[in-house]
C-alpha cells in the first residue's frame, strides 16, 4: 500500500491510497473462499463449487465485500503513516470498483483534530457580573409562598360569587370542533383564580360564578398545550362545584415552628436570607465561569472541524425533539427543528471549541481527574438517583460512559482554573 496526503484546509486532508494488485487479488481469494465454504449450489458439494461458478452467482456481493475489506485494512494504516488524528469517519471516494488483476485506488477526505496554540490562559480579563437587586424583597416573597403553601381552605357561603383569590373546585370539558383532547377535561379540579396556573384567560372566565353554576367559553390554546397548533380555538364547558377562600396563617413564630426546623420567625428569616444570598452567589459564580469561557475561546482561536459542530448540533436538536414529541404536532416540530439549526449553531460550536481546548490546557497546567474524584462523582450520582452505587457504576461502565463522565469533570476543573485566575474588570 502507498499513500500520499495533501492538506486541503485548516482541518481537512485528502489521502490518496493505492492498494497493489497482489493485495487486491489476495482479498478476492479470501472472500471467495469464505463464500465458497458456505455456498449451497445445485450440483456441487458444499465448498466444492469452482471459482467461475461462484463469480457468476456471487460476483456483485464479492465485489462489495472486497471493497469493504480493502478499505478496512488500508485506511487506518494510511492515517497512521501520515499521523492524522481524525475526528470523524473518512469520506471515501473510490476511483473505480476493485477488480482482480489490477491495483485499487481511492481518495479519502478526513477532518483532523486542529493544532491548538495556547496564547493565553491565565489572567484573562473578564467583566465582573452585576446581579441586579430584585424589585421585591425575596425573603418576604418566600415567606408569602410559605404562607400560601400552609393556607387553610374554607368553603364560602352558598351563593358567593367567585373572584380573584378564590379557589374554585370545578368539573370541566374542553373540545376542538366538537372533539375532546388530551388534558382538556377534568373532574373536581381545584383552580386558584389569579394564580396564572391555568390556560391564559381561563381564570378570568371563571370569575362571577357561584357553586352549582355553569359557563361555556372559548380560549386560544397556547403552544404545546395540546396536540393542536398554537392559536387553535377550544370550547370549554365548566361547572363550579365549590367556591373556597384561602385563610393564610399569621406570619409569626408558630408558622416557623410548623415548618419543623425553626423555633422563631427570625430564625426562619435568617435561614431564607442565607439561601437567597447563596443563590445569588451561585448565579454570580456561574456568570463568571461563562464569561471566562468566552474570554478563553476568544484569546485562543483555532479552526473547528465542521463535522464535530454538526454532531453537537444534532445532539441538541434530538434531545429537544425527544422532549416535545407527543406534545407538539410532528409537522410543527419538524419546522421548529429547522429553525433551531441556525439558532443553536453558535452554541454548538462554542461547546466543541471548549471540548477541544480543555485537554490542551489540562496537559499544560497538569490538571487531572483522579480515580478517587471519579468514584466520588459516581457516589454523588447514586445518591441523587437513590440507587445503589454499585448499580450506577456498572451501568456507566457497561454503557461506556465513564470516560464521558471523566471528561465532564475535567472540563469543570479547567473552567474553574481559568475563572479563578482571571482578572475581573469593572464596567
Amino acid at each position: 500500500m502507498t499513500a500520499t496526503a495533501e492538506q486541503k484546509g485548516p482541518v481537512e486532508w485528502q489521502l490518496r491510497v493505492e492498494v497493489p494488485t497482489a493485495e487486491v487479488d489476495a482479498a478476492f481469494d479470501a472472500v471467495y473462499r469464505e463464500i465458497g465454504s458456505k455456498a449451497r449450489l445445485k450440483g456441487f458439494r458444499p465448498g466444492k463449487a469452482p471459482r467461475s461458478v461462484l463469480e457468476r452467482y456471487y460476483g456483485e456481493q464479492v465485489g462489495s465485500e472486497v471493497l469493504e475489506r480493502l478499505l478496512r485494512e488500508s485506511c487506518p494504516g494510511a492515517l497512521r503513516e501520515h499521523d492524522l488524528q481524525v475526528v470523524a469517519e473518512p469520506r471515501i471516494q473510490p476511483e473505480s470498483k476493485p477488480q482482480p488483476g489490477t491495483p485499487f485506488a481511492y481518495a479519502a477526505m478526513v477532518e483532523v483534530r486542529p493544532e491548538i496554540e495556547l496564547v493565553k490562559v491565565r489572567g484573562l480579563e473578564i467583566p465582573e457580573p452585576e446581579i441586579p437587586e430584585p424589585e421585591h424583597d425575596p425573603v418576604e416573597a418566600h415567606l408569602e409562598e410559605l404562607r400560601g403553601a400552609n393556607a387553610q381552605l374554607d368553603s364560602e357561603p352558598d351563593g358567593t360569587l367567585s373572584a380573584l383569590g378564590h379557589v374554585v373546585v370545578i368539573d370541566f370539558e374542553g373540545s376542538v370542533d366538537g372533539q375532546g383532547f388530551e388534558g382538556g377535561s377534568g373532574r373536581a379540579q381545584s383552580v386558584e383564580l389569579g394564580a396564572g396556573r391555568a390556560l391564559p384567560g381561563f381564570d378570568e372566565a371563571m370569575i362571577g360564578l357561584a357553586a352549582g353554576q355553569e359557563r361555556e367559553f372559548e380560549l386560544e390554546l397556547p403552544e404545546a398545550a395540546s396536540a393542536h397548533p398554537a392559536g387553535t380555538r377550544a370550547t370549554f364547558r365548566v361547572k363550579v362545584l365549590e367556591v373556597k377562600r384561602k385563610e393564610l396563617p399569621a406570619l409569626d413564630d408558630e408558622l416557623a415552628r410548623d415548618l419543623g426546623e425553626f423555633e422563631t420567625l427570625e430564625e426562619l428569616r435568617a435561614d431564607l436570607s442565607r439561601r437567597v444570598e447563596a443563590g445569588r452567589e451561585a448565579q454570580r459564580t456561574q456568570m463568571v465561569r461563562e464569561r471566562a469561557i468566552d474570554a478563553l475561546l476568544e484569546a485562543n482561536p483555532f479552526p473547528v472541524p465542521p463535522t464535530l459542530v454538526e454532531r453537537a448540533l444534532q445532539g441538541r436538536i434530538a434531545r429537544a425533539v425527544g422532549q416535545l414529541r407527543g406534545h407538539v404536532p410532528q409537522e410543527e416540530l419538524a419546522t421548529q427543528a429547522e429553525g433551531w439549526r441556525e439558532e443553536w449553531r453558535p452554541g454548538a460550536e462554542r461547546e466543541v471549541r471548549l471540548a477541544l481546548v480543555v485537554p490542551e490546557i489540562a496537559r499544560a497546567e497538569s490538571i487531572e481527574v483522579s480515580e478517587e474524584e471519579l468514584e466520588e462523582e459516581l457516589r454523588s450520582i447514586a445518591r441523587a438517583r437513590g440507587e445503589p452505587e454499585s448499580r450506577v457504576r456498572r451501568a456507566y461502565k457497561e454503557q461506556g460512559l465513564l470516560e464521558s463522565l471523566r471528561a465532564g469533570l475535567l472540563e469543570a476543573r479547567v473552567v474553574e482554573f481559568v475563572a479563578s485566575s482571571a482578572t475581573l474588570t469593572k464596567g
